[in-house]
């Protein structure tokens, strides 16, 4: 619902709020400068004094009902929609609407009769904002609250405040005084939605916890349904069915089907095995370590650049990825500098293992959700070429996640947005317990920031800079 408001005068004061209330509103809004995913919940509460009936207005114009009757008055509707979806909210009459040639009885005038008039209705749109509430009002009028309404409320409320203390000031300090006054009360809001933010990231995570445990001891558990499915195309017109899991800006999961051929995994394996060693893990402090829960073989695997021209299948399938990735996000990663295909080898020694083979919650790079630190990994390409008949799944523990390993099948996920800031833990990921079989993987962790003059080994494991570690 918008309101029309007398246009102010435009002296010193109010000129100053404007440019403010613009400065403030970046500051405070959450979603100002990060691209969102399409899909959208919201929440359609009924607050009107009468039921109404909600239809989704599909793209040929049909009108596809939401509920299975109406939404009586105090009711909350909550449905996962996208941007740019239409709804139409009507008020719900047990009849239809009829022809009053006289004044019924009971009503004074035909037009007070609800028998006698159309049904109120308004018609709402899907926007881009995070935590859409829609408010339906009397008579169907609609008001829509979300993340930029709330800033703006927000924003306003300070620019008010600071507006009042310093309109009676000399032009000349106007500004420092506008600023000193904003400035706590920015600092404030921000605090307590950092606070808010942290409660709910911490809740998330003890959840997630619970979540894997249950996932990973359910066999039977399939892979999580995809939000959407297309179809990507290589360079040679190969089409690949792909199922999204997750579309954020800065943290995407993808799987891929038949990503990976037989003879390609044949060729990473066979080049992996005269170097074959232990698995280790990152030990927090720039290096790497040995741990109890990871019994997998793993070696890396170089990628034959030169014999590209010639077919070489570890070629192929490396530069399908590097396609892909970059397609997926834009991030224009070149091949010079990356870090070699990694196999991976799990061995399963039955359900009754006390200690089965497994891969602990990790991040693959940095995922503290702060500014990203140069050479450090991106994205990450996991393909599957051997699956174990028990157990294996990939958990995304803290998105609820799951992905039952199949053979030829590609895992994908990257951690950085747009702004350059990483994912705050949501591509967290684990290895569920090998029970059964072997499961055989090819992993390329790609990095952002490393070239030919600068490859990857010359960073440890923090992103720092071996030659800038020698005088410590």
């Amino acid at each position: 619902k918008q309101h029309n408001e007398a246009t102010p005068s435009m002296n010193s004061s109010t000129t100053l709020t404007a440019a403010a209330l613009a400065v403030v509103l970046l500051i405070v809004s959450p979603a100002a400068n990060c691209a969102q995913p399409a899909s959208r919940p919201i929440q359609i509460k009924n607050e009107s004094g009468k039921r109404a009936e909600i239809y989704w207005v599909d793209p040929n114009g049909q009108m596809i009902k939401q509920t299975s009757s109406f939404l009586v008055n105090g009711q909350t509707l909550e449905l996962n929609s996208y941007v740019n979806h239409t709804f139409l909210i009507k008020e719900f009459l047990a009849e239809e609407p009829g022809e009053c040639k006289a004044d019924p009885p009971k009503y004074k005038s035909p037009t007070r009769s609800p028998l006698c008039k159309p049904p109120s209705e308004a018609y709402i749109t899907v926007n881009d904002n995070d935590d859409q509430v829609i408010h339906i009002l009397k008579d169907m009028e609609v008001e829509t609250e979300d993340s930029q309404s709330k800033s703006r409320e927000i924003a306003t409320s300070i620019t008010s405040t600071c507006q009042e203390k310093v309109k009676e000031m000399d032009p000349t300090q106007i500004l420092d005084a506008f600023v000193e006054c904003a400035q706590p009360l920015v600092v404030n809001e921000l605090h307590e939605a950092h606070k808010e933010s942290k409660e709910q990231a911490m809740m998330r995570e003890q959840i997630g916890g619970q979540w894997e445990e249950y996932s990973c001891k359910d066999m039977d558990l399939p892979t999580t349904a995809p939000k959407s499915i297309h179809y990507w195309q290589d360079d040679d017109s190969k089409e690949y069915e792909v199922g999204v899991l997750l579309d954020r800006d800065e943290a995407k999961i993808h799987y891929v089907k038949n990503f990976i051929t037989p003879e390609e995994c044949k060729a990473i394996e066979a080049a992996a095995a005269p170097s074959l060693h232990k698995a280790t893990v990152a030990d927090g402090a720039g290096g790497s370590e040995l741990v109890k829960s990871r019994k997998a073989l793993q070696a890396g695997v170089r990628v034959p650049w030169e014999r590209e021209e010639h077919g070489d299948p570890i070629a192929a399938v490396s530069r399908r990825l590097y396609d892909y990735v970059n397609d997926a996000t834009g991030y224009n990663i070149e091949e010079s500098g990356q870090e070699e295909i990694m196999s991976i080898q799990y061995e399963g020694r039955g359900i009754d293992d006390p200690e089965p083979d497994r891969y602990r919650p990790h991040c693959d790079g940095q995922c503290d959700g702060l500014l990203f630190r140069p050479s450090g990994r991106v994205a990450t390409m996991v393909m599957y070429c051997e699956a174990p008949s028990k157990g294996g799944a990939t958990n995304f523990r803290n998105v609820g996640v799951h992905i039952v390993p199949e053979a030829g099948t590609a895992a994908f996920f990257s951690y950085l947005g747009s702004d350059m800031v990483t994912d705050n833990r949501l591509t967290e990921h684990s290895c569920c317990p090998v029970l059964e079989g072997d499961k055989k993987i090819a992993v390329q962790w790609l990095r952002m920031g490393v070239d030919e003059k600068n490859p990857w080994n010359s960073f440890n494991t923090l992103g720092v800079k071996y030659s800038e570690t020698l005088d410590q």
